[in-house]
């Protein structure tokens, strides 16, 4: 799994130098790629970000709970995470991507729990941490081996029956093939899993409340077992 991070982290350096240079990464998508069924409905698609209707919902954000967005992304100046009334804390396997978060903070003067350059399966926080949690648009970059790994690291760090967020591909849904040679497209190495192999580990550690399976992208909606 090193050189799937190591590709993963890459690419996301890439994206965020590409952005400061004003370079529009989507700008660079070839046309036969553009041309693919449900391309502009996938880059489109506000359900698949970390700021899709439902998430907040569901993670009931209240004063005092700590907040793990593990694959942060930019998802704190896009989704303005630390306006949630809990405390907002990011991981990113991207330094680039840790080094632009923590610029975004100091200039716009945010108050937050931290961010933190780190891959989701070697987390830097003690046990029981985190009340809830998101990890959205990262598995799908991970072996099967390695899922199991950061789902058994996210069980460490949350709470007893902490609510927590995270998706897969939907490889049966008609758009997948799209999504893939998008991203494959920016270096980002898409390994996908089948879904009953995945919700063997989830059910081992997490009790599924909802899943959504309508999208590109399958989102469930856990907690973890006491």
């Amino acid at each position: 799994m090193n050189s799937e991070l190591d590709k993963i982290r890459q690419a996301y350096d890439l994206t965020v130098e590409q952005q400061a240079n004003g370079i529009d990464v989507l700008a660079t998508v070839p046309e036969h790629i553009q041309n693919m069924p449900g391309y502009r409905d996938i880059i489109n698609d506000p359900s698949t970000g970390s700021g899709a209707p439902g998430i907040k919902e569901y993670l009931k954000p209240e004063i005092g709970m700590s907040f793990l967005d593990a694959g942060c992304c930019a998802n704190l100046a896009n989704y303005r995470l630390d306006k949630w009334p809990s405390i907002y804390f990011g991981i990113d396997i991207s330094p680039l991507l840790i080094n632009s978060m923590r610029s975004f903070v100091k200039k716009n003067r945010i108050s937050i729990g931290g961010l933190y350059n780190t891959d989701v399966a070697n987390m830097p926080f003690d046990d029981d941490f985190f009340d809830i949690a998101s990890a959205i648009g990262v598995l799908e970059y991970c072996t099967l081996e390695y899922t199991e790994q950061a789902l058994q690291e996210l069980g460490r760090v949350l709470k007893p029956a902490a609510r927590i967020v995270l998706d897969i591909p939907n490889l049966a849904h008609p758009y997948v093939e799209t999504m893939f040679r998008l991203e494959e497209h920016l270096g980002r190495p898409n390994i996908p899993k089948a879904r009953p192999a995945v919700e063997r580990i989830l059910e081992y550690l997490f009790c599924i409340e909802r899943i959504n399976d309508s999208g590109v992208m399958i989102k469930y909606f856990l907690r973890l077992k006491e």
